[in-house]
């Protein structure tokens, strides 16, 4: 088992994943990760909800929107700097969608995987071998 660390942008939000390997990149184009993160997409990795620990004093704020399922869907966010560390889809209860940039040795981790590409912007390249329009099949 590997154990990541991560913190938001001010460092107040800490927090550790565990995973069965080194962490690797999922990166998602759809709408809500565009505009939530401000980028062209979101570099995110599914973890179970028992393999997150917030490791500071600080504890995150959460508000909710509805995904495309209809679901609801959590996003936690630093109460200070505003920083997304990880969110939760009700329709995958067991998991949280965590922001692999936010964690130590991101710079390292593979990319796995792209999601909602047909949300992608026309002038970016395909990175990962395994892409999907919208999610994969279970």
């Amino acid at each position: 088992m590997v154990t990541t660390a991560g913190k938001c942008h001010c460092g107040g939000l800490q927090w550790e994943i565990t995973t069965e390997e080194t962490p690797v990149h999922i990166l998602c184009h759809c709408s809500a990760c565009k505009l939530i993160g401000g980028g062209e997409y979101t570099l995110n990795l599914i973890v179970p909800k028992d393999n997150c620990k917030i490791t500071s004093e600080t504890q995150p704020n959460v508000y909710t929107y509805k995904g495309d399922s209809g679901n609801d869907v959590q996003c936690f966010y630093c109460p200070k700097c505003t920083s997304h560390p990880w969110h939760y889809q009700t329709v995958n209860a067991d998991n949280y969608v965590v922001r692999t940039t936010l964690l130590e040795g991101a710079d390292k981790f593979n990319v796995a995987a792209e999601v909602y590409m047909k949300e992608k912007f026309e002038f970016q390249p395909k990175i990962a071998e395994a892409a999907f329009e919208t999610v994969p099949p279970s």
